[in-house]
């Protein structure tokens, strides 16, 4: 039998993954922004590191938005159990 978390144990969980996700974005968002351009353009060296760069993207856009999922689930499972718990 597994044992239920506690609720405020799941509230902090949630909020420390907020800024860590928030964080990873960001990070993609500086990465982008070195490989442009004057025009705005998307501009690699080889197509081996146009590869790599979408690769570890869209790896870490993924992984990104599953933690923000996770968190603000956390955050809504603590605001279900606390307030509507009869």
């Amino acid at each position: 039998m597994m044992e239920e978390t506690a609720p405020i144990a799941t509230l902090l969980y949630g909020l420390i993954a907020l800024p860590i996700s928030f964080i990873i974005l960001y990070w993609i968002k500086t990465r982008k922004d070195r490989h442009r351009n004057e025009a705005g353009e998307m501009e690699y060296k080889s197509m081996g590191h146009a590869l790599s760069f979408f690769v570890v993207e869209g790896a870490a856009l993924i992984a990104s938005l599953s933690v923000l999922i996770t968190a603000v689930s956390a955050i809504a499972k603590y605001v279900i159990v606390t307030f509507m718990d009869t």
